[in-house]
């Protein structure tokens, strides 16, 4: 989500008789500062238990540690916890103000959960304004600030998403788009999906519908899914496949038409590398796979 025109900078801290007995949310701030008397040692601070992920929205600021300091520019972020050996503050020779938001949570999971996420990439990172962390980060503060959320758990939970959506960041950092917003592969990916029961659907006749070239194509989907167009369309073939076997009591050898493969053998063959076992045993080992429907990433 954008900025709200309704929410002001100011930050937000949450007192509550509960221990954290895993996790919970602690405070959010959106805030500025504009002077080196803005200074936090991480061996000082009061609190225990805590993290914090504090990300530039403008300006510069500091933050040193282990005795390295790194520059804290637009789009850059940290993850610390408290205690630990870290300073973060408004540099002497800055010439603007320092914008950020952050987020501090506490609790006995919450160290290990930092350092699992510090562990992917170092304690400084880099997250474009658009992407999902950032987006997730912005709609927490709209809940406190906007909604007037007070509910401890209810913020808590938006916590672990957000813990979940940089832990892919950090795995896979270019897949961090709120969503696909590229036109061309969003009418690639419904026309493979129209089509999806074709076997003789390729990459020309995809290319074609798109009036780029192939080449062109398998950028575009490497690019913004890490996927080959083959590959994606493979997969939800696979899944509606897999849906079939479980919702229906068509002969295999119908599914495989239905779904894009040119016959039970070959469809049986793809099938067994994604799964294990063949669609017969599939459709029948029941206590194994229980959910009716499945989905692939990307």
């Amino acid at each position: 989500m954008e900025r709200n025109l309704l929410m002001l900078r100011s930050s937000y801290t949450f007192r509550s008789e509960e221990q954290a007995s895993i996790l919970l949310f602690d405070s959010i701030g959106w805030e500025q500062a504009e002077a080196p008397v803005y200074s936090f040692n991480g061996q000082t601070r009061p609190e225990t238990n805590n993290v914090i992920f504090q990300y530039t929205l403008s300006g510069e600021g500091r933050i040193e540690i282990d005795g390295m300091v790194h520059r804290l520019t637009r789009g850059s972020a940290f993850l610390v916890t408290i205690p630990s050996m870290h300073k973060y503050y408004y540099p002497e020779a800055g010439t603007e103000p320092w914008e950020f938001i952050w987020l501090n949570v506490r609790g006995p999971l919450a160290i290990p959960l930092w350092d699992q996420l510090i562990a992917h990439s170092g304690p400084v990172i880099q997250l474009p304004q658009e992407s999902v962390p950032i987006d997730l980060l912005w709609s927490i503060f709209k809940d406190v600030q906007v909604h007037e959320e007070r509910d401890l758990h209810v913020i808590t939970a938006k916590v672990f998403q957000w813990i979940l959506s940089m832990e892919k960041h950090l795995k896979k950092p270019n897949l961090l788009s709120t969503s696909i917003k590229n036109e061309k592969l969003l009418t690639a990916i419904q026309f493979m999906k129209d089509n999806l029961p074709d076997n003789n659907l390729s990459l020309d006749d995809v290319a074609a519908h798109l009036e780029v070239s192939k080449h062109h194509l398998c950028r575009l989907f490497q690019k913004n899914i890490h996927l080959s167009p083959f590959e994606f369309l493979r997969r939800r073939r696979i899944e509606s496949a897999a849906s079939k076997l479980k919702t229906t009591d068509l002969p295999i050898s119908q599914i495989a038409t239905e779904t894009g493969f040119d016959n039970a053998s070959y469809f049986g063959k793809v099938f067994r590398s994604y799964f294990g076992v063949s669609p017969l045993a599939y459709r029948q080992q029941d206590l194994e796979f229980l959910a009716k429907h499945v989905f692939f990433e990307n």
